[in-house]
């Protein structure tokens, strides 16, 4: 890897990174927003699109991590109280 190509894949790394903070930050007024089923259909109308754009390519690591990911957000929306999950594969 080059000097150019590694700046480049850190750069798209933070942007990631910041884009979820900005996820995060926005679901966490949702509920001033939306009312609870607008919230929900939210999340299913990006979950449709997910499964269905040709933006990515349909086995690739960015669809499951999407899918992993606004899972995990979503978990906030979906439940009044969420305590977390067992799993340990999940940190």
């Amino acid at each position: 890897m080059t000097r150019e190509e590694k700046a480049k894949f850190l750069a798209q790394v933070k942007e990631f990174v910041l884009a979820m903070g900005r996820i995060e930050a926005s679901v966490g007024g949702l509920g001033q927003r939306l009312t609870r089923d607008e919230q929900k259909e939210a999340f299913k109308e990006i979950f449709e699109w997910l499964g269905t754009t040709t933006d990515l390519p349909p086995n690739s690591y960015s669809r499951e991590w999407a899918r992993e990911l606004l899972a995990h957000i979503g978990v906030l929306v979906q439940y009044d109280t969420y305590e977390g999950t067992t799993d340990s594969y999940i940190a």
